[in-house]
């Protein structure tokens, strides 16, 4: 119980205070804290480990979220981590439903035993830069109805925040710094980079410029092109783009045509498409895991890609991916307005 009180005396001072009060979150990308009551896991892990916990081949598989688990007598030891997924019933018996039940007003939990409502999602709770996604059930069939029917909508909240967070700390970065590039192809475009990312190459007949940093080796590379009228832009396209650039690199690579996968995402609120694959080198060296989001702008054709890309071998990808992405998502075109 001494934990619980904790926990709602840290409710309280969060109602009771200002925002600029909070200690900042702290935290790596793909690390998501599930609050639940023991008894109440058996409708969720299944739906949440195949939702969070999808598989990235790096090329040994890894997952894309790291799931902790904790409830409502230890959450005091998780108030400073940015993504918390809490989820229980309300008629419950355990610390995570107690807790719940103290937190919520007449009217919610009326609205609730009603049917009305199920998912909240509150902002900066415990700290800034924090997000805490509530998500209830009257009892636990209904919980596990509930986690089923909102596990695509949990997903992109935390998708979303997570790469807004992510790109929040780079802009705020003291030594990172944008990279712009005019092009007299497309609209100029703009980029953050951290320092130690230096340009190791640009091809200006095939549109790329590309960034590194060493260890372990990463890469951010961006590609633009205007497409003809009839030209179909789609997986198969950044796919093939990719292949064709990187035979240019300084140091040649392949990718594997059999491994790879596309999906549509909105990327910087735009419609696009994101393939992820492996990539070799023309050689017995190594090769590694890349990401390739591509969007075109309709009222121009202009197309962007914004690729990254790892070789770290013997050692978890996923970290490094996050941070790629992070770089990716800072991504600007048109920044001079003129095109």
């Amino acid at each position: 119980m001494d934990s619980l009180r904790q926990i709602l005396l840290l409710l309280l001072i969060v109602l009771l205070s200002g925002c600029n009060t909070k200690p900042f979150s702290v935290g790596n990308g793909g690390l998501l804290v599930v609050v639940a009551d023991e008894l109440d896991r058996p409708v969720l892990s299944k739906t949440i480990n195949s939702r969070f916990c999808q598989v990235t081949n790096t090329p040994q598989p890894e997952h894309q979220f790291e799931i902790i688990w904790t409830d409502g007598n230890s959450l005091s030891n998780r108030t400073r981590d940015p993504l918390l997924l809490l989820a229980t019933t309300l008629n419950g018996q355990g610390s995570t439903a107690d807790l719940l039940r103290r937190m919520l007003t007449l009217e919610v939990k009326e609205g609730i035993e009603s049917g009305e409502y199920s998912i909240f999602t509150r902002h900066n709770p415990w700290a800034r830069k924090q997000l805490l996604l509530i998500i209830v059930g009257r009892n636990k069939r209904e919980l596990g109805e509930r986690i089923t029917e909102w596990s695509d909508s949990l997903y992109k909240w935390t998708i979303d925040f997570e790469y807004d967070r992510l790109v929040r700390n780079l802009i705020k970065g003291r030594k990172n710094k944008w990279y712009k590039h005019k092009s007299d192809v497309v609209s100029d475009f703009q980029i953050i980079l951290p320092p130690d990312y230096i340009q190791t190459q640009q091809n200006d007949s095939l549109n790329f410029i590309r960034f590194i940093r060493h260890y372990p080796d990463r890469w951010i590379t961006i590609s633009w092109g205007k497409l003809d009228d009839d030209t179909l832009f789609n997986p198969q396209y950044i796919f093939d783009n990719r292949k064709t650039i990187s035979n240019s690199f300084l140091d040649p690579v392949l990718v594997y045509d059999d491994h790879w996968k596309s999906e549509e995402v909105v990327f910087n609120d735009q419609q696009a498409y994101c393939i992820r694959g492996l990539w070799a080198t023309q050689g017995p060296t190594g090769g590694g895991p890349f990401f390739s989001y591509g969007f075109v702008i309709p009222k121009n054709n202009y197309y962007y890609i914004i690729d990254g890309a790892i070789f770290s071998p013997g050692d978890a990808k996923m970290p490094y991916l996050w941070q790629l992405n992070a770089i990716a998502h800072s991504f600007q075109h048109n920044i001079d307005g003129t095109k």
